[in-house]
């Protein structure tokens, strides 16, 4: 049997450990409101004159409710599209040329475009890497 001193340790630490996991536990459950979605990485060919190749990589992930990031797992396909048809139009309006993107313009322009395909949980777009070539 264990002596008086050592079992009021034992239930002091065990006291503190509980008050130590009931902050991290509301802290856990309050991180998971919203999870983010990778989308990926979009590469867009940009208009050039000459012969000379010159692109665009957008990553993007998506900032959604943890209830509804099944939803949007769902339609990813429709999202990824969204996304493509987006950069390349604004590619053909000259809106990703080098030093001329603007992102958080082009932030916006995503994120009225996914939320025409699924609005209900979509909390932010998020550009994660935007590299000219």
């Amino acid at each position: 049997m264990p002596k008086p001193q050592s079992r009021r340790a034992l239930l002091g630490g065990l006291a503190g450990a509980m008050m130590l996991t009931a902050p991290a536990l509301a802290a856990e459950a309050a991180k998971k409101e919203y999870e983010f979605l990778a989308l990926g990485d979009f590469t867009v060919n940009l208009p050039a004159a000459g012969r000379r190749m010159s692109y665009v990589v957008v990553s993007v992930t998506l900032e959604t409710r943890s209830a509804e990031i099944q939803g949007f797992k769902d339609v990813s396909p429709l999202l990824r599209q969204a996304v493509l048809r987006k950069l390349m139009s604004m590619s053909e309006r000259n809106e990703l040329r080098a030093g001329q993107t603007d992102p958080a313009m082009l932030r916006d322009s995503l994120y009225d475009s996914l939320a025409q395909v699924r609005e209900e949980g979509l909390r932010d777009v998020v550009i994660t890497r935007l590299l000219h070539s």
